[in-house]
């Protein structure tokens, strides 16, 4: 079983190194560094373009791309893609030339615009609410800009800066200028305009209240103060979150990270981080250190009648990566976001209280070191697209692939274990919208030639082109995932559930019966993005639902029973608040073990559950099973 499983992840890798192969080749001589103002329509040209011209260098290559590449679709389906007024039309033209200079400003939110310098606020609540706001700091937008005076403009550089400055939370959008001095220098003008990052959040959910305050640009310094607190009326417990993040410290892209946690259920989380991730595909290495804490009280159905079980431990993590461009020689920006990464990680988990031995006889909350390597090819790109999660503001798509392998050892319990797994993921846009999947398989090796604790995990993430119904808009977004697992540990901490604290869960369903070993979850939401506003908010609503099976080892997943959720709700986004939506929502539950059939509950939808793909290779981790395993 041994050799079978080392020969099918080499079958698979050589498989997924043509593909890489196909995606990758170089796009011929000339220039190809893409206009930054480029859309998702031509950005995914440029993307597909390298494919066009390479797809007739062999059959392989023709076979993989009849699979999967699909033509580019109509203007009429691509309404999505429409040019955005914020993005200059061309940087070619300054390519080469030496910065001169770099010129920040910074706008507050309110009655400005980045396109005409001449638009000031007029009406006495946009002066007001500009007066009690703290504008970001010109430093704050110089740590995320790539380029550097007296250096050549690099367009690739100049689209990533962007980028980068439009993904942090204080930034509504960004507009670049460039301004010849002479014919070998330019001046590079970077025009943003603050987002309303202050805004408070109240939540009704039953006998529920809770309240959160949140500052995405804590005194202008693009720093993330996050506060929630939620008291349950019916049996008196609160929860209380705070968390600080400084996600960029002096332009080296380190983030820092500390918060603390306590739940209803005596869980308390407390945690301090340093992390350094490939925050772009010209990122040349990375890194992170964690030290955390976790305490909680679960029960372990019994027949003698042992009650709730304290849980206690600390965890120690420390990785790093570095990343090598594969085409050196290639100037063209589809050449250089192809990367190879090698990274290695240490951690360990170390238990203060754990079940009693009746209660886990497998001694599964249990100390441990893991020692990983990882290897791995990312090719990473972004299409520009709005109405995703905000509403009419450019959001960046990613889309590309990525695969690996990761290996390594385990000691826990006074033995040895081999880990080895390996993975493959690939979005982009097609003609009736964006598709991407994700497939891993791995788990222990041991002796006399058999696995433990492996899993196979595939996933989708499908999202509909914008689709429009008079002045209305409208997406439809399907995700789903199957993760298998054989030969796991007969133990409680090692099963799969549907409850809502899991990351492949059903939002507001929480059951202690419903467990296995297998897992089916398909999500469904129609949202739609209302053209009409009140006082600066839109009311839009939306459809969801969410199925769910389960089974256990050596039961087919289909005969597992079904668990249903069906919800509506309104969301309501405002033009400033952009980060800080807010929804109302009503859902049904077919069964919820435990509690009840046909069940009602309120606000159980955030409309941040919905995560785009990542094709980021870095940090060695295990292939998520459940929340309860460190990976």
């Amino acid at each position: 079983m041994l050799h079978n499983l080392v020969k099918n992840l080499l079958v698979v890798l050589f498989v997924l190194g043509f593909v890489s192969y196909c995606f990758s080749q170089e796009v011929g001589k000339k220039d190809s560094i893409p206009n930054p103002s480029e859309t998702s329509e031509n950005k995914e040209d440029n993307f597909q373009e390298s494919l066009e011209n390479y797809r007739n260098k062999n059959k392989f290559n023709r076979f993989v791309h009849k699979l999967l590449v699909k033509k580019p679709g109509t203007k009429k389906a691509s309404k999505t893609s429409d040019r955005f007024g914020e993005t200059q039309s061309n940087y070619l033209n300054f390519e080469g030339k030496i910065i001169r200079n770099i010129n920040i400003t910074t706008l507050d939110p309110f009655g400005f615009s980045v396109i005409d310098t001449l638009d000031i606020p007029e009406k006495f609540i946009e002066k007001a609410g500009n007066a009690v706001h703290v504008k970001t700091k010109k430093y704050v937008i110089r740590n995320y800009i790539l380029v550097k005076k007296g250096e050549k403009l690099d367009s690739l550089k100049l689209i990533e800066s962007e980028r980068l400055i439009r993904s942090e939370r204080f930034t509504r959008r960004v507009k670049i200028d460039l301004v010849a001095v002479n014919e070998d220098s330019v001046d590079v003008n970077f025009r943003t305009l603050d987002a309303w990052t202050i805004a408070p959040n109240l939540t009704l959910s039953g006998s529920k209240v809770g309240v959160r305050l949140r500052d995405r640009n804590f005194m202008g310094l693009g720093h993330d103060f996050d506060n929630r607190y939620r008291q349950n009326f019916e049996n008196g417990k609160y929860q209380f979150q705070t968390r600080y993040s400084i996600p960029n410290i002096q332009r080296s892209f380190i983030g820092f990270r500390i918060g603390y946690s306590s739940f209803e259920e005596n869980e308390y989380t407390k945690s301090v981080a340093l992390e350094r991730r490939f925050f772009s595909p010209l990122t040349r290495w990375a890194g992170g250190a964690l030290i955390g804490q976790r305490t909680y009280r679960d029960s372990i159905p019994n027949s003698v009648g042992i009650g709730t079980q304290d849980y206690k431990y600390d965890l120690q993590d420390y990785w790093g990566a570095v990343s090598f461009q594969l085409f050196k020689k290639e100037k063209s920006a589809a050449e250089r976001v192809n990367n190879l990464i090698l990274s290695s990680r240490y951690f360990q988990v170390n238990y203060v209280k754990s079940p009693i031995p009746e209660l886990d006889p497998v001694n599964f909350y249990a100390d441990e070191q893991f020692y990983l390597l990882g290897i791995g090819v990312s090719r990473r790109g972004f299409v520009q697209d709005r109405y995703i999660v905000n509403y009419d503001i450019v959001e960046d798509i990613p889309i590309g692939l990525s695969y690996g392998i990761t290996t390594g050892i385990q000691n826990k319990n006074n033995r040895n274990r081999f880990y080895l797994a390996g993975g493959f993921k690939m979005g982009n846009y097609y003609r009736l919208g964006f598709f991407g999947f994700e497939m891993e398989y791995g788990g222990f090796l041991v002796e006399d030639n058999k696995t433990e604790q492996s899993v196979f995990s595939f996933g989708t993430n499908y999202f509909t082109r914008l689709m429009s119904w008079g002045r209305w808009k409208f997406r439809n977004f399907i995700s789903s995932q199957i993760i298998i697992g054989n030969n796991r540990v007969d133990s409680r901490g090692d099963r799969l559930t549907l409850n809502e604290n899991d990351p492949q869960g059903i939002p507001g369903f929480y059951s202690k019966d419903v467990i296995g070993t297998n897992k089916w979850l398909t999500n469904f939401q129609i949202q739609t993005y209302s053209p009409y506003e009140f006082l600066g908010f839109r009311f839009s609503p939306f459809l969801n639902s969410s199925l769910g099976l389960i089974s256990n080892e050596g039961e087919n997943l289909t005969d597992g029973k079904m668990y249903a959720k069906i919800g509506l709700g309104i969301l309501f986004t405002n033009d400033y608040l952009v980060f800080s939506n807010f929804q109302l929502s009503l859902a049904w539950y077919n069964t919820i073990p435990g509690i009840g059939d046909n069940l009602f509950k309120t606000n159980t939808f955030n409309n941040n559950d919905y995560e785009l793909m990542n094709f980021e290779f870095g940090k060695p981790e295990l292939i998520p099973y459940n929340p309860y395993i460190v990976h």
